[in-house]
This record gives structure tokens, sequence and C-alpha cells, in this order.
């Protein structure tokens, strides 16, 4: 099977057991897992969250394989995952330890690493040396193996079977995440919410062989391992990211070269599916996931960057002195019933404008 007919059929698959999720959003969910294998959900209490990774397991034929982990408020280091040693000087297993084993012998079976409400406690504290092992991969024969995680005498790397996906509650008091965090993930945002009667498939959909770890595997690690062929398709992309990126600056909160390689190679795997998802659309999923998350502040540059971001992505020139958010609003219109290439980051943008002008303070997050 092609990844657009697996695609299809994972979404085929999640509607029938009475989730209403979109083809793109099953779609770039495939995306940023394939770009790497950390991969943020955000929304209210209750939008399926958790729903969508365990039925996307599922429906590969691996729901065995998908791992719940309840993050707890005082996590305060990674021992409560990897595990730690007792005055016996035993090791005791973390439930992450145990996971990396199963994955290590069965390098074909994908795992899921479900993190739920991942932000109670500080990400960087509990994950901090999984989040720097993942600047570690590399090519190893077929595999892609990172460093070694070190307990006491006892390793394990992390293969590329593993998948973590944490889930955030955005209407909770919580833990923030910190650029660490945020520049090695995919946020993405689950707000759509359809309270219609579930639609039912009018036939059981056929449930598949298990598909391999090979489908979510990443083919690249660096911008060097995307082919010349390939290269040509996304110059235009790398100039619009150094027009961001002088916006940017007026907070001194510039992409660096792993987000930019990130949505080089979410493009590229888009590529793969191009008849599900657009060039620009998925251009915009990465604008709203990997730049937008990193903008917050009280100071008058926010605004300015976030001033700048809406008229650069509206395509419009704004003339005289920066306006209020009602004018901005006015001057882009409807933006859901207008031909803007970039809607979901503009109307995001547009959100945090209006904040930004209310309570004098700008952040993706509510």
């Amino acid at each position: 099977m092609f990844p657009r007919e697996i695609i299809e059929y994972l979404h085929s698959y999640i509607l029938e057991k009475g989730f209403v999720y979109s083809k793109q959003v099953v779609a770039n969910f495939y995306l940023s897992l394939k770009t790497k294998p950390f991969v943020i959900l955000a929304g209210i209490s209750g939008t399926g969250k958790s729903q969508l990774v365990r039925l996307f397991a599922e429906a590969l034929g691996h729901g065995e394989h998908c791992h719940l982990i309840p993050v707890r408020p005082d996590w305060s280091d990674s021992s409560y995952l990897l595990g730690y040693r007792n005055h016996q000087g035993e090791l005791v297993q973390g439930q992450l330890w145990k996971i990396l084993e199963k994955a290590y012998h069965h390098p074909e079976v994908p795992h899921f690493v479900l993190l739920d409400e991942m932000n109670l406690a500080r990400v960087e504290y509990y994950l901090s040396e999984v989040l720097s092992l993942m600047e570690t991969r590399k090519f190893s024969y077929d595999r892609i193996k990172t460093e070694s995680l070190q307990i006491h005498h006892d390793a394990w790397h992390i293969p590329d079977n593993i998948y973590f996906i944490g889930t955030v509650n955005v209407d909770e008091a919580s833990q923030s995440f910190s650029r660490k965090v945020l520049d090695r993930a995919n946020v993405i945002e689950m707000n759509d919410i359809h309270l219609d009667w579930p639609v039912l498939a009018e036939t059981e959909i056929e449930v598949r062989d298990p598909i391999p770890n090979e489908f979510l595997r990443s083919r690249f690690i660096q911008a060097k391992d995307i082919p010349q062929e390939e290269r040509s398709r996304y110059s235009h992309v790398l100039q619009m990211l150094n027009q961001i990126n002088q916006i940017l600056w007026q907070i001194e909160l510039p992409i660096g070269y792993r987000i930019r390689d990130d949505i080089l190679f979410y493009l590229c795997y888009r590529y793969e599916i191009r008849e599900l998802i657009s060039e620009s659309e998925a251009l915009d999923l990465q604008i709203l996931q990997k730049i937008l998350p990193r903008i917050y502040g009280h100071n008058r540059s926010t605004g300015e960057v976030l001033y700048g971001l809406i008229e650069y992505l509206s395509g419009k020139e704004f003339e005289g002195p920066r306006m209020d958010y009602k004018k901005v609003k006015e001057v882009l219109g409807d933006i859901r019933k207008q031909t803007y290439l970039y809607p979901h980051s503009l109307q995001k943008l547009l959100t945090m404008y209006k904040r930004f002008e209310e309570n004098g303070y700008a952040s993706f997050w509510l």
C-alpha cells in the first residue's frame, strides 16, 4: 500500500469507531510523527487527544503497543520514567525503560509512548535525557539509533520505532514549555469540535495486516540527507523562512537549523501524500506548529512581531502606524471565507494579537 492509501484507511477506521477527525488531522499527525518522533497534542479537555493516538496505533495493527503513562505533578527527574538503583543496588526499571527494551527486540513494531497531561510537571526535568538524545540520532545501516541512555552501569539507546506523544489540556493550570521542548516537537492544536451524531460506516472496515514501522520511520535526519532532486522543490520555502526570521529577530527569537530541517522534512514527506494535503496547507500547519508556539512576551516588540507576521502571511501591505486588533480584523475580513494561503496561522496570530492588546501579554497557549 502507498502512504496515501494507508492514511485513507486509517481515517476510515477511526471514523468507524465513532470519532470525528478530518482526513487532514490524520495526515498531519502522520507527517508530524514521521518528521520527528515527538508530537504534542494540545487543546481543551475532552477533545479526543488521547483517543487519536490510541486509534491511530490500533488502526496500524499495534494497539497493544500504545503505552499510556500518566504524568504526575511531582516528577522532578527522569527516574520515574527510566528507573533507578534501590538501596540494595538493584535496578528498578521505569515504564519507559521496559518499553525501550521491547522496542529494541521488535524493530518492525512501532511503539507509541503516550504521556498524558505531560505538562503537569516540567517536561525538561523528567524528559531531559530523551530530548537531548533525539539530537544524536544517526543512521546505522538500515536503522536510526541514538547514543545510549545511562543508568549507572546499564545503558539503552532510543530505537527508531519509539514515538513520543504528549497531551496537554490548555484549559488547566500547568507548567509552561521551554524552548528546548518546543524546538523539538510539532504542536498540534485540537480545538475543532463536532457535536453532531457520529457518522456510522455503512459497512464495517476490514482490518488489515499490521503495518510495519517503515511507514513511520524517518528518511532524513539532517537537511543534507534530502536528495538534490527534492531540494529544488523548496527553495522558495527557505526564502520564506528567511523573511519570517527577519521579523522574529525583533524579539531575538529566530528559528534555527533544527526547525528549518523539520519543516523541510515535513514538506518532503507531504509530497508522498500530496493528494491529501496541499503544499500551502502543509506550510501553514508548520508555521502554526513549529514557529508560533515559541512566541510569547509582554513588551512592545512582541506586538510588532505579531503584527509583522500577520502582514507578511496575509500578503497585504499595512500602511501607516500599527493598527489595533479591530482594524486589522476588519482589513483581513473573515479569514475562513477568504483565499489566504495560511489561514490557520493567520487565525492564531489574530487571536494572539487580540490577547496582547487586552492583557498586555501574548502567548500561543490559552
